[in-house]
């Protein structure tokens, strides 16, 4: 397999890099059916997987299947969209240039996810390849709105639910070094809910010597933030920690392997953060295991040069919450009414609820847990298990809809996720190509070890 990869790397690697210069941007559109055709294209060339583009009212979901002639199934979820570039000055190449610059490639989507898409795609071909056949049964859902909600994901998951419920795990291909040369294997994910507010308080821009006599919606908008979080950024709304029950047992337990697979310094140093509110083992924890809100992005009145002394008609906020064990996307929502009506602000506030979803959880001890963390070994790499992770995606849709394990892994070094001059290392490529064939390899004989199924027949419940 690592002779085959090697004698096609240049190859590969231009590959990884064409894709990456296909803008596929969730929010504008730009770029999406060309994207979403292409991969269509390419399960069917490269893989002969059926293959089709599913739609649901918003972008196509790129869904194939490839019978093996296996009894066990394994879904391969992923991403092809990627968010908007801005600011573009801040970016020292092209971010649609996937140009490498010393070790690495820069380009929007070079982590988040469309390099470990194609490396995904390039590891199943050279495995199918260099052994003649992949052992088990594939089924490919590979979405083009996980940036904007996933909404497209909840549709097919109602109407294709019982072939997807067919399979016995799900994998989710992402770098995973969070510092260098320290994978991690993650079987969890917090929830979301995002949100706009639009306050406004008249028809038009008011004189400012008028200041006295109304609300002014900015004023309006920066209490709303004030009451939920203190100057420190602490939350100080309880009803945002009610249900919250992590970190759990096992949480702590793993705790270790959080710590020393991931530095916080390479979350601070890339995106050259100034000023941390926490350290240590609190940053963790407040990192991964409990909720946040957040404010994404404010605008509302004059800033552009010299002066225009007036208040401004509106002010618009985007926020999120990020959702921990056992909170839920409907609770915090209704909290979050209730807390603007306790303020009496319920009639004056308009709220555009972009997307939301629930947290989701695989037990450390599940078939595809123990073939990620094998898989990694076989590189020669020490995995490191991390019960959760700070960031959210649809996994939900899979524990908890569906009833499968899903994890997300994979080698390389990568970061400034959604930020100027993202990067993935050019080794990481390649690792994650060669990754996937002991990945389902361990996979098939980890899940072999569960009550046999005839083909077809449906998923175990075990993990």
């Amino acid at each position: 397999m690592s002779s085959l990869v090697e004698s096609r790397w240049d190859a590969y690697l231009d590959e990884v890099r064409s894709f990456l210069r296909m803008p596929s941007i969730s929010p504008t559109g730009e770029g999406i059916e060309e994207t979403a055709s292409y991969l269509r294209d390419f399960l069917e060339e490269r893989l002969s997987s059926e293959s089709t583009l599913l739609r649901y009212g918003g972008h196509p979901i790129v869904y194939g299947s490839m019978d093996n002639d296996s009894k066990r199934t394994l879904i391969l979820y992923s991403m092809y969209d990627v968010l908007t570039v801005e600011p573009l000055k801040e970016w020292d190449s092209p971010p649609f240039g996937a140009e490498i610059v010393g070790d690495r490639i820069i380009a929007r989507g070079a982590v988040n996810t469309k390099a470990p898409l194609m490396s995904m795609l390039l590891g199943l071909e050279a495995m199918k390849d260099a052994t003649g056949k992949i052992p088990v049964n594939l089924i490919f859902v590979v979405e083009g709105e996980e940036e904007t909600g996933s909404r497209s994901m909840v549709r097919l998951v109602k109407e294709r639910g019982e072939e997807l419920g067919s399979a016995q795990a799900a994998y989710f291909m992402m770098p995973t070094e969070a510092s260098k040369g320290k994978p991690q294997v993650i079987l969890g994910k917090k929830g979301i809910v995002f949100v706009e507010l639009r306050i406004r308080e008249s028809r038009y821009d008011v004189h400012a010597s008028y200041a006295q006599l109304h609300y002014n919606p900015v004023e309006v908008a920066s209490n709303i933030i004030s009451s939920l979080k203190d100057s420190d950024g602490n939350i100080i709304a309880d009803w945002v920690h009610e249900s919250v029950v992590t970190p759990t047992e096992e949480d702590l337990r793993y705790l270790p392997e959080l710590m020393e697979s991931f530095d916080m310094d390479e979350v601070v140093k890339p995106y050259g953060i100034k000023r941390v509110r926490c350290s240590d083992r609190d940053a963790y924890i407040n990192v991964f295991y409990k909720p946040s809100v957040n404010i994404c992005g404010m605008n509302g009145g004059y800033t552009g040069e010299g002066t225009k002394t007036i208040t401004p008609a509106e002010a618009v906020v985007k926020m999120d919450f990020r959702l921990v064990p056992n909170m839920t996307p409907e609770s915090t929502l209704n909290g979050f009414m209730m807390h603007l009506e306790a303020m009496g602000l319920r009639d004056v506030v308009d709220i555009r609820l972009y997307h939301n979803y629930e947290w989701s959880r695989t037990p450390t001890d599940a078939h595809i847990t123990r073939a990620a963390r094998k898989a990694f070994l076989d590189l020669g790499m020490k995995p490191y298990t991390v019960t959760s992770s700070m960031g959210s995606a649809p996994e939900y849709l899979f524990t908890k809809r569906l009833g499968l394990p899903i994890l997300t892994a994979g080698p390389g070094y990568g970061g400034r996720i959604h930020a100027p001059n993202e990067f993935i290392e050019v080794e990481g490529v390649r690792k994650m190509i060669e990754y996937m064939a002991p990945l389902i390899a361990h996979w098939e004989k980890e899940v072999g070890k569960l009550a046999p199924l005839e083909k077809n027949q449906g998923r175990s419940k075990r993990v």
